[in-house]
């Protein structure tokens, strides 16, 4: 006569509490590593971006023998006006040398830009406004530009009326003033080249403008950048959500005009997030239209953004630069030795 087998027995409560509590410990020691894990990759895309962005910079000058200014023309009746003249930014003339030749040769560059006082003209002649064959139906504004977003960026992808884009090229260590804030001008005041004092770059002399574009129809040489194209800022990454005109999109002719003069990262009461605190600036400094200090570079990766050089190479230049260093390498021809960094 066999032997009974001896009764099987389950997991206790305490003991599927103790499984429970061991695996929950290990999802939180994985979780974090993943989510580094991801960004690490985010970042690395991000980088790749601005790589072959300074590829294109670059096929642009051989072709233009400049770097592409923002599309805001000289009015053919004379001087810059604000109706017929602005046609988008300068990632518009950027569009042929990033696979996007389709699409520039879908524009109209013969709409009027449909801004001023006498208010809009009907939207056949708006430039901002128009539709394309490529892709069929759509508003220019609304395409979404693949290498134009950090995948780090949530405002890339959403809020405000248009599509956005995570990088700009460099005005420099430019004075910067502010639409409506009078509390902060902390970084107006550091301006370290006098020639560079033309209010956010409004001109198309090459005199009054530190960096390597203005907010007009200029952009700087190879030639003119005579400090040397390893030391200054081509481009940089932005957060568009955080100013109330890098908001209106990377189509926007009054959009991508973005400084060296704000400090990485500074903290901005961004459109559609939650407001920072920041008792230590005086009121005003994080609103996103004051300009010297929403009108700069940032970006979400941790400790800094990333740039590309005027010869190309990418960098990850931290938000704790000094800030006179940082401004050497917005400035194209200060004469100034930067350093390490």
């Amino acid at each position: 006569m066999s032997k009974p087998k001896p009764a099987q027995r389950g997991f206790t409560l305490i003991e599927l509490l103790v499984v429970i509590a061991i695996i929950a410990i290990l999802v939180a020691l994985l979780l974090p590593a993943v989510q580094q894990a991801r960004e690490a990759a985010r970042r690395t895309q991000c980088k790749n971006n601005l790589h072959n962005l300074g590829i294109a910079l670059h096929n642009y000058h051989d072709v233009h023998g400049q770097f592409p200014p923002t599309v805001f023309n000289t009015d053919p009746a004379g001087g810059l006006t604000w109706d017929g003249a602005p046609k988008g930014s300068h990632l518009v003339r950027l569009l042929p040398f990033v696979e996007q030749a389709n699409l520039f040769t879908s524009l109209d560059f013969s709409l009027q830009a449909g801004w001023g006082t006498g208010g809009s003209p009907p939207a056949r002649f708006n430039f901002e406004m128009q539709r394309v064959s490529y892709p069929s139906g759509k508003y220019v504004k609304d395409i979404s530009i693949p290498l134009y977003q950090c995948p780090s960026e949530p405002s890339a992808k959403n809020g405000g009326w248009s599509a956005k884009s995570n990088y700009a090229m460099s005005m420099g260590n430019q004075q910067m003033d502010t639409s409506s804030w009078t509390g902060c001008t902390p970084y107006q005041a550091h301006i370290m080249n006098t020639n560079s004092y033309w209010g956010h770059g409004n001109t198309e002399n090459p005199s009054w403008v530190s960096g390597i574009i203005s907010r007009f129809n200029w952009a700087a040489t190879i030639a003119q950048i005579t400090d040397g194209t390893s030391n200054v800022i081509a481009m940089g990454e932005l957060r568009p959500n955080c100013g109330d005109h890098s908001n209106n999109g990377w189509f926007h002719f009054n959009s991508m005009w973005i400084a060296t003069t704000a400090p990485i990262n500074f903290p901005i009461n961004c459109y559609n997030e939650a407001t920072v605190k920041t008792p230590a600036n005086p009121p005003g400094c994080n609103a996103p239209d004051n300009w010297s200090t929403s009108q700069g570079f940032k970006s979400m990766h941790t400790g800094g953004a990333q740039f590309v050089m005027c010869d190309g190479a990418v960098k990850f230049i931290s938000e704790n630069i000094d800030y006179r260093t940082y401004q050497r390498l917005g400035d194209r021809r200060d004469g100034n030795t930067v350093g390490e960094f």
